[in-house]
């Protein structure tokens, strides 16, 4: 197998500009971006993609499908969610009269001069094992929106005093009004960040970037500095999961996303998910499905 091939990713990671480019939005800065106040642009439903930024979202008309890891969700009016590079994203059909706002942010525009790199991980709603959106009452929705319309009227405003500081701080009052909002439903706690915490958001980014290409668990422990069974005890008590089964998750997910697309034969499939063959794909797969790879892509 060559190197270039061993170095492709199957479901690519995507910049803000790259994403904005696909959605027909003109905009200045590769950092963030503030969605304006319109019908969202109508597109093709895509192929999936991970974010490599963070972003929060709300439906205010019409109706919106995306998936999140292979999760549908029919998005309706106040349904807020959030995506992280945590998330495999596709985008689905919209109404034509869909309309809602959207702020994308990196995590180096968010965090800086933030001496406490954690800070952005510490809404665990851009966590991976927390549910991706919460369905509002428009009540409930109301500090969002006043928050964006004062976000609206900054956004074209480039040139004057501390734009971006301006920008910066409104984003982070997002955040907290969003954590408010999932503490209230007691969808989440707001965490102390511990040793424990710290190395399963390492382990989870680096399992985002490596899934297709490493199964075993002595890779990433050699490459958090750490021994396998302090790995499997710190994930553990961190996410409620093994390190192995968080693995063979992300590695079902990918095996999923490509299936589905037919050009992808099944042994090429195997050959990008790393497996030896196409039979220890077939098994593994159907260990952690309940399907062959051929019975899902008909069935599944």
């Amino acid at each position: 197998m060559n190197t270039q091939h061993d170095n492709k990713k199957t479901i690519p990671f995507e910049s803000i500009e790259q994403r904005l480019a696909t959605m027909g939005y003109d905009w200045h800065s590769s950092e963030y971006f503030i969605s304006p106040d319109e019908v969202l642009h109508t597109y093709p439903s895509g192929t999936p993609y991970r974010p490599n930024f963070y972003g929060l979202c709300l439906c205010i008309e019409g109706w919106l499908d995306i998936k999140i890891n292979d999760e549908r969700l029919t998005v309706h009016p106040f349904s807020f969610f959030a995506i992280s590079p945590f998330n495999i994203i596709q985008k689905g059909e919209q109404s034509p009269d869909c309309k809602g706002w959207f702020l994308l942010f990196t995590k180096d525009f968010l965090l800086k001069n933030i001496i406490d790199v954690h800070q952005l991980e510490s809404f665990l709603f851009f966590s991976s094992n927390t549910k991706a959106y919460v369905q509002l009452k428009k009540k409930d929705a109301e500090p969002l929106l006043q928050l964006y319309d004062i976000l609206k009227n900054k956004r074209d405003n480039v040139n004057s005093a501390h734009h971006l500081e301006i920008i910066r701080s409104l984003f982070f009052t997002f955040l907290y009004e969003v954590a408010a909002i999932y503490q209230k439903d007691g969808m989440v706690t707001q965490p102390k960040f511990s040793r424990d915490d710290d190395l399963n958001l390492k382990f989870q980014q680096l399992l985002a970037q490596e899934d297709i290409g490493h199964h075993n668990l002595k890779f990433y422990a050699d490459s958090l500095f750490i021994t396998p069974k302090y790995l499997i005890h710190a994930i553990k008590n961190a996410s409620g999961k093994t390190p192995g089964k968080l693995i063979d998750e992300a590695i079902v997910a990918e095996a999923k996303l490509l299936l589905k697309d037919l050009s992808h034969t099944i042994a090429s499939v195997a050959e990008e998910l790393h497996f030896s063959d196409q039979a220890s794909f077939s098994k593994f797969f159907k260990k952690h499905t309940g399907f062959t790879p051929a019975s899902y892509r008909t069935e599944g």
